[in-house]
């Protein structure tokens, strides 16, 4: 019974996961450029023969060893979190007609200088900082192929292929990356993302389609996560009570044990 606690419990921890990234995704339904997150789960397997000497049952014991089977305990499976999904659907369009607002049409991320190095993101609501230099919402430098991009308070125009022109002059073009292998970016806060894999996995786009002036929103389905949480929080609560009962049966036998009876 001891270490059949452990099966609601693994479950309650995998519900708690689970919480906690639906939070994450209705906390920036509203984030420009945000991509919501999903938890699988996997089944831990069970290790029969681990830790036990062999033979079990001694031969002078004349029991059947399936018998003695649930005595042993590690035949339960417990559930665990096999990874956190990411999706990556373009979210909707939100004309805003900023000329400073960009929206990345299907692939690709914006490249970003911060203090930590280089970071990458899909929120184009950009800025011009007091230098005069293209920066983020958080206060970092958009980077164009020549590096960082500076612009004076005159009209700006972006075409769809990143190039920017500030009265009918050329100024830079937008660095914008892609990645072989999404899996190997990670988020790191700020609605920015690390590229962890190796250089081959990057590349350069060299016709990105922009958008100026519109920005792409959250592609949180705020609906369904709602559904998702009320969910996850009932399983979550009925794990509660099944630990409870555990707990309760197991105060019962160890005060019951021993006691005599007239």
């Amino acid at each position: 019974m001891l270490k059949s606690i452990y099966t609601p419990l693994s479950g309650a921890l995998a519900q708690e996961r689970v919480l906690d990234i639906i939070a994450n995704n209705l906390a920036n339904v509203n984030t420009v450029g945000f991509k919501s997150e999903k938890v699988s789960f996997k089944l831990l397997e069970p290790e029969p023969e681990k830790n036990y000497k062999n033979p079990l049952p001694p031969a002078n014991y004349k029991i059947p060893f399936e018998d003695l089977m649930p005595l042993r305990g590690n035949e339960v499976a417990y559930v665990g979190v096999s990874g956190v999904s990411r999706d990556l659907s373009q979210g909707a369009s939100i004309q805003t007609k900023n000329p400073l607002d960009l929206m990345l049409d299907g692939e690709g991320f914006l490249t970003v200088n911060t203090k930590e190095g280089i970071r990458f993101s899909r929120n184009g609501s950009l800025n011009i900082n007091n230098d005069g230099a293209l920066v983020d919402k958080n206060g970092f430098t958009v980077l164009g192929e020549k590096g960082s991009i500076f612009l004076n308070n005159g009209h700006v125009e972006i075409n769809n292929r990143g190039e920017i022109y500030q009265n009918g002059e050329f100024i830079d073009k937008l660095l914008v990356h892609n990645f072989k292998d999404l899996n190997q970016l990670e988020k790191v806060g700020l609605n920015h993302y690390l590229h962890t894999g190796l250089e081959e996995n990057q590349m350069r786009m060299t016709n990105p389609t922009i958008k100026q002036g519109y920005l792409e929103a959250s592609n949180v389905n705020a609906i369904k996560n709602l559904t998702d949480m009320i969910m996850a929080h009932r399983s979550f609560e009925a794990y509660q009570q099944a630990i409870k009962n555990y707990d309760s049966m197991m105060e019962k036998s160890n005060t019951s044990l021993g006691e005599l009876r007239g």
